[in-house]
């Protein structure tokens, strides 16, 4: 990806309405209130696995760091850990690993995470493929920052699978799989080699993958938008997830 002002859209004038996020629900499922909050377990079903891999970095075995995450994770869909939500934990990033060190400081494994759950129904998680992602590039960062990296691997997955969702609901997919391999750069020479298998020439290769990464940096911004509150939250967090990519 180019520098986070590269392409980017205008920012929304300061002070404009900021329209409802998952977020913003997520804050309200922490009034009393009776019912199921959908925002909220999408949001957990989505970004679990950046807790899981904070937790192998802190030592735990890939057993423990799922019965620990699946506790937790029963929790806040229980909407046990909302009470201190506030506009001052505004990402939702922030929320999840503050909200998860306090339940590693109150449970520890004393009770195996209260059973996975005591009965509530938790989230299935791919552990075998996330402690895969949490391979030899983070065994030499902190926690804290492997944390943030798989945050920030996670939103941009979630972005290409939009970006390859939009392309095969356009039965364009084996297109887009030709190309999507260019979006982080491309070396002398390839750009020629796919445009002769796609029957394009080599200007319009060029101008479709400016156009890829134009759209999933779009849709990175989307995604980041539904865990965050504000224009100004959303401002800060897209240049701190450039800031991670880059690293």
């Amino acid at each position: 990806m180019s520098t986070p002002g590269d392409d980017a859209r205008e920012a929304p004038p300061s002070g404009a309405m900021f329209p409802p996020t998952h977020w913003s629900l997520v804050r309200e499922a922490g009034q009393p209130a009776e019912g199921f909050n959908p925002s909220l377990e999408t949001l957990c079903r989505g970004y679990w696995q950046p807790l899981f891999t904070y937790l192998l970095r802190n030592g735990y075995s890939r057993h423990d760091a799922e019965d620990i995450v699946q506790g937790f994770l029963a929790r806040v869909l229980a909407r046990e850990d909302l009470a201190g939500v506030s506009p001052e934990k505004g990402r939702f990033r922030t929320f999840l690993l503050t909200s998860l060190r306090n339940y590693v400081i109150k449970h520890k494994l004393r009770e195996k995470t209260l059973k996975r759950g005591g009965g509530v129904a938790v989230i299935p998680l791919d552990t075998e493929e996330a402690q895969r992602l949490c391979g030899p590039d983070l065994s030499a960062v902190s926690p804290e920052a492997a944390f943030d990296r798989s945050w920030v691997r996670t939103v941009v997955d979630k972005a290409f699978q939009r970006l390859r969702d939009e392309h095969r609901a356009r039965d364009k997919e084996a297109w887009y799989e030709a190309l999507a391999p260019f979006v982080g750069g491309a070396q002398p020479g390839e750009y020629a080699a796919v445009a002769a298998r796609l029957g394009m020439a080599e200007g319009a290769v060029t101008v479709a993958v400016h156009r890829l990464r134009l759209r999933l940096r779009e849709l990175v911004r989307a995604e980041v938008a539904q865990t965050v509150g504000s224009s100004a939250d959303l401002e800060a967090e897209m240049k701190y997830l450039f800031d991670v990519w880059s690293k």
